[in-house]
């Protein structure tokens, strides 16, 4: 007799699925790890997943530059 494959939830990730985890590590190119650590921030929705990945990497991306101060015009005192 045949096991029935039930077919898996398109919007959600399944970290017991083999599969899944291989396909959604390479498609965000992050490691397993990763992926593990985000769905247990986030949780497994793909929508969710995938927004905090661009999160993440725009922030570490995002270098901080230091502001720039304008120079004090001739009425303003200059700043202490």
């Amino acid at each position: 007799m045949q096991r029935i494959k039930h077919p898996p939830i398109r919007n959600k990730i399944s970290l017991a699925d083999p599969t899944q985890v291989r396909a959604w590590t390479r498609r965000l190119a992050i490691s397993a790890d990763s992926l593990k650590a985000v769905i247990d921030k986030v949780g497994n929705s793909v929508a969710a997943v995938t927004k905090e990945v661009e999160l993440q990497r725009a922030a570490h991306s995002a270098s901080p530059a230091p502001p720039i101060e304008s120079p004090p015009t001739a009425g303003e005192p200059a700043p202490a």
